[in-house]
């Protein structure tokens, strides 16, 4: 045992702490105190609403220890960086010495810095990961060249010690089996940092720049930093280093959640080489010093609880840290942050080491497969594979890719990244496959793996040998072994291949990058390649930017490159499946095969414009008119909702002459000339308010949650102003000629209209003349479940003019606007109405074939009961989650809004974007709505199963407790 590193806390009370804040600075108050590994700190309440920190250093502590602290906080401050500030003594210095029972030690006040510490964030953003490396980089940047003789000193957390450390203490960990495993790592570690030790950038650091020392504000947005009793000279590396351990404990399961920790820092400092080669030892080191230290602080202060508390967290650091391979997760961060990054080189000069082949047919098991279809790749993964390799194989060799992350092995939407990139080749024929030496080199068997290594190679050949011809050393191009129809190669580094049955089969698509470092494509030994070719998500949303207008925008800060779906599943490039709980567009859920065939067989047949004469464009008019009530007998087919929408404020014009329009706030009808005008969401249009030509009228929105009338019976007053504001502005002579609504106000967030509102206005609207539009475009077409369409929900209420889109098409441009057939004929004077794919025999016969799916899957029931199981979900989650307001909507179309305060309604805007940033990560995507940006809108393809809803529920609960 060290007795240098034994640092037992100050004696003093909580008492104390207020007698001495109030003699030596004249504060004093309500006084609490404060977790401390080996100080003491008080937050005090003063009687004028001040807040302070009262604090007593350790007595190893000198006098110049506590001077330079004091320095660093005002050097931090002068950099703009927000900082304690030591405040002066009742005799005009900055710290003063108390004598305690324990001896004398150092007291000083400090101004308080506003906000609560990461560490009750138990969940962290990329945000705010990236914002924690810039601010260690403004740390360091602000610390160069700073120096103060009381930075010269030898203490535990100085990472330049770690080894001293550890082994001083070791005695500490009883556990034996923890002991071994802390031992071994340590000299692991030690081994990969010595040589470089050296070349490693020294300079003053904060040295305990951790989650508990970092402060967040009530956005979550990092906003200072705190506790400098760790300042010291140390490595600059040590400062990164410590920042990325505590995120170790955070998420243990995704280690390289540090890299936006690590990538921003290194654009703010530019790390050396010889620091990136060190970082993740350096964390194994850390993570081994956590353990040993908070082992002795617990072991000589046994009523210290932060200290107690800390230890199994602490374990987490190193085991996380120690669990993976030091020299894989280097190369990770290396690819991560350089892009010049040396790939690993093969063997010269090699030959097939399959050399009778009749062609190589390459199998394709990713994202891109043509030949995995339906879902199938959901089913049992070996078997699946297995029939994959089997039918390719009748036509030749069969070989898989290298590294292409599987769909056969990612599963359905879950927590966890999955493990699914194959570090190695499957090969199969349909007749024996003679295996043969590329190069010249030495074999040895080890149960059904045969392993060739030459140099700093070895190409590890797993399966079942007919027999093995060669042992020891052969000659290139000679032959091995013969195999029976199917096996696996790898191609790694030779010490890999030294314990071939412990090889890693599949990887983290986040870790590849790192054992692309260890591990080459076998297919390079065959002709062609078969290696996958990676894609880079960020590249492709730069090349989008470049061509596309950025402001057509785009869900996420860096969003996953979505390149397939199937049912309510999303499927990026990686291969993982997301629950998509946002996308009412394909109603019918991706990839339906019998919608598929039913455009690949229209497509064959014939795509023209509805100027021609064909059964179809009939067909599905007719199928639309048996949905609606009997006055609606005539469809107009056009591209979209907006075209919809402004096809009926055109039809309304001229069946009315009145060009006035009246609309409610807060909604959004879409993004034409007169569709925006009546589109009130500031959400969507900033402007919206400026730019609202005169002939557009606005009403108050309806919302019997958090609007002026609220409850039951809201509908009413609402109604009642309404028709006030309708009659009022016929009597200034501008009488409303249509009046635009949604059935349920989706934009707003599924926000119920409320009981007869729309049955009042309607009848005041056609009184004066007018006529009633019902924007259909999102909540119709049997998403509510126990209606068709959203007008229903409201008894006696039936709109001259419906819109309808996105679901009528499932993804296709579709639209429709259904009328009596007099407003359509309003319309003749003006000239015919055309839209050229609007009819079209491949957009008539899809819509034919959606609506048929819908009624034959009895996918509007479905919308109903997993609306339902949904709700009662929410209902549960509300009673543990106070941000949880209220669950507006029915069916698959539903609203969760989200609160700081249940009482006062305060919108939890920042709240709500990061639980959708945590969502993703767990494999739900969704996204906010309204106004406010405080509703998560839940409208999933109606074939959304019991399991996905169950799913998406228990990640809500997750997200919910620690995005927060």
């Amino acid at each position: 045992m060290n007795q240098a590193w034994e640092l037992p806390r100050p004696a003093v009370t909580a008492s104390e702490a207020n007698m001495i804040a109030r003699d030596l600075f004249g504060v004093e108050g309500h006084v609490i105190e404060l977790g401390s590994q080996q100080d003491r700190n008080f937050l005090i309440d003063d009687d004028h609403g001040g807040r302070w920190l009262l604090k007593v250093s350790n007595s190893a502590f000198s006098e110049a220890v506590v001077d330079a602290q004091n320095a660093i906080m005002r050097r931090l401050h002068e950099h703009g960086l927000n900082a304690p500030q030591p405040v002066q003594t009742v005799d005009g210095g900055y710290k003063a010495p108390v004598e305690l029972r324990d001896g004398r030690h150092f007291a000083r006040l400090l101004t308080w810095v506003e906000g609560r510490p990461l560490i009750e964030r138990s969940h962290l953003s990329e945000r705010t990961l990236q914002s924690i490396g810039e601010l260690v980089g403004d740390v360091s940047l602000a610390l160069v060249g700073f120096a103060h003789p009381g930075l010269n000193r030898s203490i535990q957390w100085d990472l330049r010690r770690a080894g001293e450390v550890i082994f001083g203490l070791l005695g500490f960990v009883r556990d034996h089996s923890r002991r071994t495993t802390v031992e071994k790592a340590t000299l692991r570690s030690l081994q990969a940092v010595n040589p470089v030790a050296d070349k490693l950038p020294v300079q003053t650091v904060h040295g305990d720049l951790t989650d508990d020392n970092i402060v967040i504000d009530d956005e979550g947005r990092v906003s200072g930093i705190i506790d400098f009793g760790d300042a010291a000279e140390s490595w600059r590396i040590g400062e990164l280093v410590i920042a990325c351990s505590f995120v170790l404990h955070h998420d243990p399961s995704r280690p390289l959640a540090i890299l936006p920790l690590i990538a921003a820092f290194d654009r703010k400092i530019g790390l050396t080489e010889e620091e990136i080669g060190v970082i993740w030892p350096l964390l194994v080191l850390r993570g081994a010093a956590l353990v040993v230290n908070g082992l002795q602080q617990v072991s000589i202060d046994p009523e210290n609880d932060y200290a107690r508390n800390a230890l199994e967290r602490e374990w987490v650091v190193f085991a996380t840290a120690s669990h993976h391979d030091a020299d894989v997760m280097t190369a990770a961060i290396r690819a991560a942050i350089r892009a010049d990054s040396a790939p690993l080189e093969g063997w010269r000069d090699a030959v097939p080491f399959i050399q009778d082949v009749r062609e190589i047919q390459e199998v394709v098991l990713g994202y891109d497969s043509r030949t995995l279809e339906n879902g199938e790749w959901l089913g049992d993964a070996e078997l699946v594979e297995t029939a994959q390799l089997e039918a390719a194989s009748q036509k030749g060799l069969a070989v898989t890719r290298f590294a292409e992350p599987r769909l056969t092995r990612a599963g359905v939407p879950g927590p966890e990244e999955p493990v699914n990139v194959p570090l190695f080749v499957d090969v199969a024929s349909s007749s024996p496959i003679d295996l043969i030496a590329p190069v010249s080199g030495r074999v040895a068997a080890d149960g059904w793996a045969i392993t060739l290594t030459a140099g700093d190679l070895a190409l590890v050949i797993e399966g079942e040998p007919r027999w093995m011809i060669h042992h020891g050393k052969v000659e290139a191009g000679q032959r091995i072994a013969t195999f029976d129809g199917r096996i696996k190669v790898w191609y790694v580094t030779a010490d890999r291949a030294e314990a071939p049955q412990q090889l890693p089969r599949f990887v983290r698509s986040s870790e590849a990058p790192g054992w692309r470092s260890v591990f080459l494509d076998p297919a390079e030994l065959l002709t062609p390649s078969g290696e996958h070719r990676e894609v880079d998500p960020s590249a492709e949303l730069e090349r989008r930017g470049r061509a596309y207008a950025p402001l057509q925008g785009h869900y996420y800060l860096r969003p996953p490159q979505i390149e397939r779906g199937w049912r309510e599943y999303l499927i990026d490039t990686n291969g993982r499946h997301y629950l998509d709980m946002v996308n009412n567009v394909t109603a019918l859920g991706h990839g339906h095969p019998r919608l598929a065939a039913a455009v690949a067989d229209q497509w064959r047949m014939l795509n023209t414009n509805s100027r021609f004469h064909y059964r179809s464009v009939a067909e599905f008019s007719e199928r639309l008119l048996e949905t609606v009530p009997a006055p609606l007998d005539t469809v107009l087919l056009v591209n979209s909702g907006t075209e919809a929408v402004d096809l009926a404020l055109r039809l309304a014009r001229a069946h009315t002459g009145r060009e006035d329009v009246a609309c409610v706030s807060e909604s959004y009808h879409g993004w034409s000339v007169a569709a925006d005008a009546v589109s009130t969401s500031v959400s969507d249009n900033p402007l919206a308010e400026q730019t609202r030509p005169s002939w557009v009228h606005v009403l108050e929105a309806p919302n019997a949650y958090r609007g002026r009338y609220r409850g039951a019976g809201a509908g009413m007053h609402y109604a009642r102003d309404a028709v006030r504001q309708i009659e009022a502005w016929s009597a200034e002579g501008t009488p409303i000629g249509a009046f635009i609504a949604e059935p349920r106000h989706g934009n707003a967030g599924a926000i119920e209209v409320p009981d007869g509102y729309l049955l009042k206005v309607y009848a005041a609207i056609r009184a004066d003349g007018g006529l009633c539009i019902a924007d259909e475009v999102q909540v119709g077409y049997g998403r509510q479940g126990d209606v068709f369409w959203g007008f229903e929900q409201h008894p006696g209420v039936v709109p001259d003019i419906i819109t309808v889109a996105k679901a009528m098409g499932n993804g296709h441009p579709l639209g429709a606007v259904i009328t009596r057939s007099e407003i359509a004929q309003s319309l003749a004077a003006q000239g015919t109405f055309f839209s050229s794919a609007g009819g079209s025999t491949l957009s008539a016969k899809l819509g034919t074939t959606v609506l048929d799916i819908i009624r034959d899957e009895g996918l509007q029931e479905n919308a109903g009961a997993m609306g339902q199981r949904l709700l009662e979900g929410f209902a549960r989650l509300s009673e543990r989650h106070s941000l949880i307001g209220a669950a507006h909507g029915r069916g698959l179309y539903l609203g969760l809004e989200l609160v700081r305060d249940r009482i006062t309604l305060e919108p939890a805007t920042a709240e709500t974007r990061a639980l959708c940033d945590r969502l993703l990560q767990l494999g739900v995507i969704v996204q906010p709505t309204g106004d406010r940006q405080n509703v998560l809108k839940i409208k999933p393809p109606l074939c959304v199963s019991t399991a996905s809803i169950d799913h998406f529920l228990d990640a809500l609960d997750t997200a919910l407790s620690d995005a927060i």
